[in-house]
């Protein structure tokens, strides 16, 4: 990957938007690559070196499982950047990137972009807010993954895309879109199908042209919205930035950047021999280093020069007062803002006393507290009043003081809060009953003194009695109001209240009217200063929701019988919790009903099941939402792992929203499942993959190798020699024997990329991705030789055999597997008429036969 100078910031957003004085201490740092399509320019967990800034091409990036599938989490070009990862967590990934789109980046080191990123405030907001819009599109994609179809996500990718490219043309095959989306390339050769017939888009192998881009976002779905609109919010209203003066010492370019000043000046020398030139020239570039060097060094004092003056406006002008006094109470330090608060000439503040400006009642308390501070070293605080002066008759500060390492001196952070008192003196002022009282209630309230006399009452309690004016209720009792029995009870509730000093909500009937009707009733007392002087109520109509209660328990205990008697697991749920489970679902847990009621669902789900289960119950927070089906694992009492299918839906349970959880044990349907895949894709006898599994996956090689023809794919026939007459003289069971010994050794050569499988009788077959015919031969000859080596035991009685082997390679011109199976077929009969025991590759193929050796 040759590199050349940067020409320029322009052609990526993030570098466009760098100041100019950082753009310009940047720039000797910086060169322009060209990255090839397919080039990998950071792999999970690798040592990373450079930050990629995209200008013409485009990268993605790309998750892989452990089973080769792999996902694109994002799309990266001239908005961005690569490898934000080396500037926010250290050196390494956990995804890979790759380019998709061959073009143009700027590349700098990560170490130098890493000191800019923690030193330059104004290049640190503008990678954040492109951070914050990589994390829309990295949450947007797995949601389009999840929901969206296939259709969809290619329209989105290609919108994407074309964002960060010129014109309306990308050079990339279906094959490689598919792995970046993460399905099927039939999938994407479908949905590309369907653009090209619409007229949308035009395709041929390798390239795409979008003939009409407004059809193409009328056919995406949201999620392309949603991320242009981010991207375009956080580059596009990038925040006003500061200018910069921060040093960044490079002796690694210190030479090239003396060497090119060097360059800008002229020097008048007379003719010298070669040798006297090239002193001169290493003279003349040392004293331009040292003048450079020099700069460096006055910029970083006139910074200090700066930060000290910064820091002592920030001391002088801050809104809060800074004092420091020594041992005997005297002021050695102050700042403008507490000369102007303590009311001291700023310039004979070292002529007073802390203790002078403090109200003389509490100077006692001062000295205290600032010899505690002085004994416990630790911080502290107290609340003074100052004495009056001319300009403020009352002040009210808040010290925070902590004493130096020696103990010598107390420094102090003094804290105005005369306005913070006043208005706590103005609040305890106000008349308490006034604020009680809210007459504007719907319901009746009323504020009684100790004797359960009313101070106060408001309309609908006068109208309830059939009083015409509240005021006339004044200095009356519940004698007064109602009947002697209902009025003693009234006046027990308030003693009680007064006494208990606690609230006291209750439901009862109270006449209203002449008709006696439902009431929620509620007491409490009131104090000032600790003193409880009477109490406050009010009580409110609730006749109507009485009854829908009652009627709601009489429903809720029909449906819970239902639920009791039904033949299904089910339980139900709210904020994770169990309320109820029926008796069958409490058997497929084994555990009582009573055990598992008000536990969390979670403490019998299979942890690593728990994040789904989670994220479905966070749905029926709203009881509007559509039923949802769901796998997870559950653990029995006795430990058993239970495969079950949820289906859940939102109920409303005593009032409130629910989930209703229905379990269907599916433990038994699953392990038949798996066990007909199995059997369906493995050899019984031999262990090795079945022939319609070896097929399937050299049908996938092929694919990858028309994708990508210079990864080489070599593939190998197998055949045992002499075995009919293994099987004639010794049985089945010996030739049998002989299938597992070579199965096994077959096993022991094999990579965990390579394909094994027995596709009938004593015939086998091999399949090397990423492996030469060379490889391949020597694969081959390890593998005869070690099958050569060992026996098979049958009635104490060894049993050696040879095995023959054919290989050939697989070519992109090929149209099925069953070209490269039947050239390596015919080098197996070379090898079969060739006294067997040996390794021959295809007639046609081009290998050096003596480099196996």
């Amino acid at each position: 990957m040759a590199s050349t100078p940067c020409d320029g910031f322009t052609k990526n957003s993030i570098l466009a938007a760098i100041p100019d004085d950082e753009r310009r201490r940047l720039l000797p740092d910086i060169d322009c690559v060209h990255l090839e399509l397919g080039q990998t320019l950071y792999e999970p967990g690798g040592a990373n070196e450079y930050v990629y800034f995209p200008k013409t091409c485009v990268a993605s990036l790309v998750f892989s499982a452990g089973d080769g599938t792999s996902a694109g989490l994002a799309t990266v070009g001239n908005t961005g950047l690569v490898g934000l990862p080396l500037l926010l967590s250290g050196e390494s990934s956990v995804h890979h990137a790759v380019v998709h789109l061959p073009g143009d980046a700027c590349r700098v080191s990560a170490e130098i972009l890493r000191w800019e990123f923690s030193q330059d405030q104004s290049l640190q907001r503008i990678i954040m807010r492109y951070a914050q819009a990589l994390m829309c599109q990295l949450a947007q994609s797995a949601v389009c993954n999840r929901l969206h179809t296939v259709d969809q996500q290619l329209c989105r990718w290609l919108l994407l895309s074309l964002d960060r490219v010129e014109g309306n043309e990308l050079h990339i095959t279906q094959g490689l879109i598919a792995n970046m989306l993460g399905v099927r390339r039939e999938g994407i050769s479908e949905a590309a199908s369907k653009l090209q017939a619409k007229g949308l888009i035009h395709y041929r192998r390798g390239n795409i042209t979008v003939l009409d881009r407004t059809g193409i976002e009328a056919r995406a779905c949201e999620c392309y919205a949603v991320v242009k609109a981010e991207y375009d919010r956080m580059l596009n209203a990038l925040p006003h930035h500061r200018p910069s003066r921060s040093v960044r010492p490079n002796p690694a370019n210190l030479r090239r950047r003396a060497e090119d000043r060097r360059q800008s000046r002229e020097f008048s020398l007379p003719k010298l021999e070669a040798t006297d030139d090239r002193l001169i020239h290493e003279l003349q570039v040392r004293q331009i280093e040292l003048e450079m060097q020099r700069e460096e060094l006055e910029l970083a004092y006139s910074q200090a020069n700066e930060l000290n003056k910064r820091y002592a406006d920030l001391y002088d002008f801050a809104p809060v007062g800074y004092v420091t006094i020594d041992g005997a109470g005297t002021i050695i330090e102050i700042n403008l803002s507490a000369a102007i608060l303590l009311g001291l000439k700023r310039s004979e503040a070292s002529q007073h006393r802390f203790a002078e400006v403090v109200a003389p009642e509490q100077r006692l308390k001062f000295n205290h507290f600032v010899e505690q501070v002085r004994t416990s070293q630790m911080q502290n605080s107290c609340e003074l009043p100052l004495i009056p002066t001319d300009r403020r008759p009352k002040a009210f500060i808040r010290i925070q003081a902590v004493t130096d390492d020696d103990g010598h001196e107390c420094r102090m952070v003094i804290l105005d809060i005369t306005a913070e008192r006043l208005a706590e003196e103005k609040v305890r002022e106000r008349d308490y009953y006034q604020r009680a009282l809210l007459d504007n209630f719907p319901f009746m309230v009323w504020l009684k003194d100790e004797q359960s006399r009313f101070l106060a009452v408001n309309t609908p309690f006068a109208k309830n009695y059939g009083w015409g004016c509240a005021a006339d209720l004044v200095g009356k009792t519940d004698f007064d109001t109602t009947t002697p029995s209902l009025a003693e009870s009234y006046r027990a509730d308030d003693q009680d209240v007064l006494r208990s000093g606690s609230p006291k909500n209750i439901e009862e009937q109270i006449e209203s009217n002449g008709i006696f009707r439902w009431y929620e009733t509620y007491k409490s007392p009131v104090s000032i200063d600790k003193r409880r002087i009477g109490t406050v109520g009010f009580a409110r109509d609730v006749t109507e929701r009485k009854g829908a209660q009652e009627a709601l328990a009489e429903s809720e205990l029909r449906y819970r019988s239902l639920i009791e008697h039904l033949p299904i697991s089910l339980i139900i749920t709210q904020n994770k919790i169990i309320r109820h489970i029926n008796p069958r679902a409490a058997r497929l847990l084994g555990y009582t009903t009573n055990e598992c009621t008000e536990k969390s669902i979670l403490d019998f789900v299979f942890r690593d099941d728990h994040h789904g289960i989670e994220t479905v119950h966070v749905l029926y927070l709203d009881a509007s939402s559509s039923p949802q089906e769901h796998d997870a694992r559950i653990i029995s009492r006795d430990g058993r792992v239970i495969e079950c299918h949820w289906h859940m839906s939102s109920v409303m349970w005593e009032g409130k929203p629910a989930a209703l959880n229905v379990l269907e044990d599916v433990t038994e349907h699953r392990r038949v499942e798996a066990k007909l895949r199995m059997l369906a894709s493995t050899d019984t006898l031999t262990g090795l993959g079945s022939r319609r599994h070896f097929i399937d996956r050299a049908e996938e090689a092929l694919s990858q190798l028309h994708r990508d023809p210079s990864r080489p794919v070599s593939l190998m026939v197998l055949d045992l020699d002499r075995f009919k007459t293994i099987n004639d003289k010794l049985g089945h069971a010996a030739g049998d024997s002989v299938l597992r010994l070579f199965a096994d050794s077959l096993r022991q050569e094999l990579r965990k990329s390579d394909t094994a499988g027995r596709l009938g009788g004593d015939e086998f077959a091999v399949l090397l991705p990423g492996t030469s015919l060379a490889t391949a031969g020597l694969f081959a000859e390890r593998l005869r030789s070690r099958f050569a080596s060992e026996s098979a035991v049958i009635e104490s009685k060894k049993i050696f055999a040879t095995v023959s082997i054919g290989i050939a390679a697989m070519a992109a011109s090929d149209t099925s597997v069953h070209a490269p199976l039947a050239r390596a077929d015919r080098a197996l009969y070379l090898a079969k008429t060739h006294n067997r025991n040996r390794v021959e590759f295809a007639p046609d193929s081009n290998v050096d036969v003596n480099s196996r050796s």
